[in-house]
This record gives structure tokens, sequence and C-alpha cells, in this order.
């Protein structure tokens, strides 16, 4: 596992340089780089490296994460179907659209090499916390990673289901999201319904994410009533499914 986990690491080197070519396509690459940048801190935390490795490999991620949560923004607020509909024409529909459409362009452009560099320095360092682990030492790692990261999961999957907030579920689905990571690391199958619940957290999120950046923009709810209530909306639809499934999800991961 520790040999994958390195491999794994040099891949995100090499797909980070990636990023200068000029035919990069910059969008998809970032998306497939931050994703594989949280599978790796799942097994990082599965071996129990120390908490400076994941957190390198969590920096390179927030490092990415800003183009291409302008990418997510976009995707959420074409999803609330505002601008196909009979309010396209309403003022705030039109600026916020234009202005996330505009902050999604930015998106595709190339990251500073020396981003890149900085970047590769905190894999460097992951990948070297890895390496001073003992071979002596992997098995019985494993053993208790694998038990902290299924408390972890439990207790946070019990916060979500007595009206949690943005920060219970966001918590929720970061520790579904470690789970996933070692199992994967594992060779294991997860249970469909801890996947599925992580799609429809990753949802609520992005609505969380939306609702943050109209205000920050100026798009308070008393200016901007319609896209408020259509973001409410779908958002009390998502915690009803979150909370209606949570249940379900506690009974597939304790049978798992």
């Amino acid at each position: 596992m520790r040999s994958r986990l390195v491999a794994e690491c040099l891949v995100m080197e090499e797909r980070l340089r990636g990023l200068l070519n000029p035919n990069a396509h910059v969008t998809d690459e970032t998306h497939a780089l931050r994703k594989k940048g949280k599978s790796l801190r799942g097994g990082l935390v599965l071996l129990r490296v120390p908490k400076s490795a994941a957190r390198a490999v969590a920096a390179v991620g927030r490092l990415l994460g800003a183009p291409r949560d302008s990418v997510s923004r976009r995707t959420t607020w074409r999803r609330l179907e505002l601008e196909g509909g009979p309010h396209a024409e309403e003022p705030s529909v039109a600026a916020i659209g234009a202005l996330l459409e505009a902050h999604a362009k930015s998106a595709a452009r190339r990251p500073p090499p020396v981003a890149v560099e900085w970047a590769e320095a905190r894999l460097r360092h992951a990948r070297a916390a890895l390496s001073a682990i003992s071979e002596e030492d992997l098995e019985k790692r494993v053993r208790k990673g694998r038990k902290a990261l299924a408390r972890r999961l439990e207790k946070r999957l019990k916060a979500v289901g007595h009206d949690p907030g943005a920060v219970e579920l966001h918590e929720a689905r970061k520790a579904i999201k470690a789970w996933l990571g070692a199992l994967h690391h594992l060779g294991e199958e997860p249970e469909k319904e801890l996947v599925d619940y992580a799609d429809v957290l990753g949802d609520v999120n992005d609505l969380h994410v939306l609702a943050t950046w109209l205000a920050v923009h100026g798009f308070s709810q008393a200016l901007s009533p319609i896209p408020w209530r259509a973001l409410e909306e779908r958002l009390a639809s998502l915690l009803e499914t979150v909370l209606l499934s949570a249940p379900k999800v506690r009974k597939a991961v304790s049978a798992g």
C-alpha cells in the first residue's frame, strides 16, 4: 500500500507539471488532481502518517481549489434552471449568470510556475513521510487507521441525523471521503448507499458555497429574492433527503 501511495504522489507531481503545458485542459486536469488528492489523503490517514503530510496534500487541493470552485459555482447555478425559465430576464438572474460565467472562464488559466513548484514541494513532503514508515509497522498502522476512520465516520454520520448545520454536513462529507479513499487503497468496494450519500452532501455543500458567493458579491436576499428562493427550495429538498437517508446509510456502514 505504501508504494501505491508514493506512486500516487508522483503521479500528482507529474500532473501538476502538466498544468504548465500550453495544450493542457487546465479545468479538467485540476478537477482530476483534486479528486486524486482526496483519495490520497484517505490513504495517508489510514497509514497514520504524521498529520503534516495529509495537511500538505490538502494544501495542494486548496491551492487548486479557487479556480475549480468557480466552475462548480457556475454548475450549481445552472442546476437551479433560472436562466432558461420565466425569470431569465430578471436583472439579478442575468447579472449573476454573467458574473459566474466570467469567473469560470478564469479557471482555464494555467497556474504560475512558482505555485506549481510550491505544490510539488508539498507532495515531496508527503512522500518523505511515507518513506519514513518502517515495513514492520505497516500492518499495525493500517489496522489502527481503519478503526480511527470508522469511528470518525460513525460520529459524523450520527451528527447529521439531528438537524445538522452547514458545518456538520461538511464534516460528514469529509469523513465519508476519507473513508472512501481508505477503502480504495485497501482494494475494497464501498457501500453504494455511502457513495450516493456523499454525492448528495456534495450538492448541499455546493449550494452553501453558492449562497456565500451571492452574499459576498452583493446579491442579498432582499435585492435578489428570485435566485435565493430557488436556492433555498433546492437546499430544503436536499436536506430532507439527507435526513431521511441518514439511518439507512448508518445501517449500511455498520453492516459493512
